[in-house]
């Protein structure tokens, strides 16, 4: 998925884990592509194990258990969204369970289209505007959803109705 796909996912576990913290919740979503700069994509950073570690580190800063856990999971579905999605660059897919092995999974489920980094074809963008207007039609009513459920959550205050 694109950023936009990623960053709906951070947006959709913080709105019902961490909703004070929105902006860190979608960066965590996002923040596993940063592999791009050493040119290992979907290595190391792709996986639960760093998911967890960027809990750990988040919540080393904040003391904060419930945010360390939103963006553990926010981190998370990043790596669960690349698994999902159409992987056309070897090695395909996700290198989802480092540290405890170096094995890439991929769903084989192309829920999510591959975003192209081949700017010279003629289809890059739009084919690009597609995988991103995909990834909001899929992510958006969930997002919408978890947006609702917590406006109604936070409505309900002790002793009303």
């Amino acid at each position: 998925p694109s950023p936009v796909g990623h960053a709906l996912g951070g947006l959709i576990v913080g709105e019902i884990l961490a909703p004070s913290a929105l902006l860190i919740c979608a960066l965590a979503g996002v923040l596993p592509d940063i592999d791009f700069a050493w040119g290992g994509h979907n290595r190391e950073t792709h996986s639960l194990g760093a998911a967890v570690i960027a809990g750990l580190l988040v919540f080393a800063w904040k003391r904060n258990p419930r945010l360390a856990i939103a963006v553990t999971l926010s981190w998370a579905t990043h790596v669960l969204f690349d698994w999902l999605g159409s992987d056309d660059t070897p090695p395909l897919g996700v290198m989802a369970l480092w540290p405890l092995n170096s094995n890439f999974y991929f769903a084989n489920a192309f829920v999510f289209e591959a975003i192209s980094r081949r700017y010279w074809l003629d289809n890059f963008i739009s084919h690009n505007a597609w995988a991103g207007m995909k990834e909001i039609l899929i992510l958006g009513p969930i997002a919408f959803i978890a947006f609702q459920w917590r406006g109604r959550h936070r409505s309900r205050r002790p002793g009303t109705t």
